[in-house]
């Protein structure tokens, strides 16, 4: 196994770790869950793409749907990567259940029928799937400390996330990081910007790795005893710290962000999001280069 392929898995299991949750999770999706797509491992020309799921199940409500869908994928001959992000009513046909919205095919199948339900809209093939849980979230913000970001804009949701953020800079709690990525009605172009900001949030926990490696390489012991602690991977210690080591390395400026487009509109009673007829070349680049 090359070193670039160790620290694509690496970025991987830690884009798996650190994607938030959208809910209070029930016991399935409260600790941070990594699986197989396939049975079987295969690289495709050094490409590797995994989806990331937050789900909204939470106590007295034990409907597991997914609010947080991502697909994060990175090329290992380049190092560039992407994230592709989805608005949770995004209006798809999830196989074997006809079309539905798609944050309804965790529920229906679990993490295997969401992945299903992305490889068959994209044309991505899927190597590993990531359900994050709302404790564990919470959990590693309070271990690693909070992260730096910077805020083009104020950030109120008090009838909502309960976000109180104004623009600037910040360094996010726990508390403040979910109901950042929890945020949806303070903005207008709600799920859309939500989802991006998910997105951004997880760059920004990139960003804080590298540099707190960069200032003391000891730090990187907390981050491995984090995710060890909060995450069901199946890991070994020494395997996770060798990753971890290599992951410190990946740059979020070589790794890219990007909303599908689309346009809400409504199907019966319900509010969807129908995605836009420019998806698919985003999808094509992502599918060729594992980068956006």
């Amino acid at each position: 196994m090359t070193r670039r392929t160790l620290a694509l898995l690496c970025f991987v299991a830690l884009v798996a770790t650190f994607v938030p949750l959208l809910g209070s999770g029930s016991p399935e999706a409260a600790p941070i869950a990594f699986g197989r797509v396939h049975a079987e491992y295969q690289p495709n020309r050094g490409k590797i793409f995994v989806l990331v799921i937050g789900s909204d199940a939470r106590h007295g409500n034990p409907n597991l749907r997914a609010d947080a869908i991502h697909i994060a994928g990175i090329n290992t001959k380049t190092m560039r990567g992407g994230i592709l992000n989805f608005p949770r009513d995004s209006f798809v046909n999830i196989p074997g259940h006809g079309s539905a919205k798609i944050n309804e095919a965790l529920y229906r199948g679990g993490p295997q029928l969401l992945a299903r339900t992305l490889e068959a809209e994209t044309g991505i093939r899927l190597d590993y799937w990531a359900l994050v849980g709302f404790e564990g979230f919470e959990d590693i913000i309070r271990t690693v400390g909070p992260i730096p970001m910077r805020l083009s804009r104020p950030v109120y949701d008090q009838g909502g996330s309960g976000a109180r953020l104004s623009a600037g800079k910040h360094r996010l709690r726990s508390w403040q990081a979910l109901a950042y990525v929890r945020t949806r009605k303070a903005f207008s172009g709600g799920d859309f910007i939500r989802t991006s900001n998910q997105a951004r949030f997880l760059l920004a926990m990139l960003r804080k790795l590298r540099d707190d490696v960069d200032r003391n390489p000891a730090t990187l012991l907390r981050w491995m005893a984090a995710t060890r602690r909060y995450a069901r991977l199946n890991l070994s210690g020494q395997e996770l710290y060798r990753l971890g080591v290599l992951a410190s390395q990946v740059s979020s400026k070589r790794v890219r962000s990007v909303t599908v487009p689309g346009s809400t509109g409504s199907v019966g009673a319900a509010s969807v999001v129908f995605i836009g007829a420019g998806a698919d070349s985003i999808y094509q680049r992502f599918r060729k280069n594992a980068s956006l």
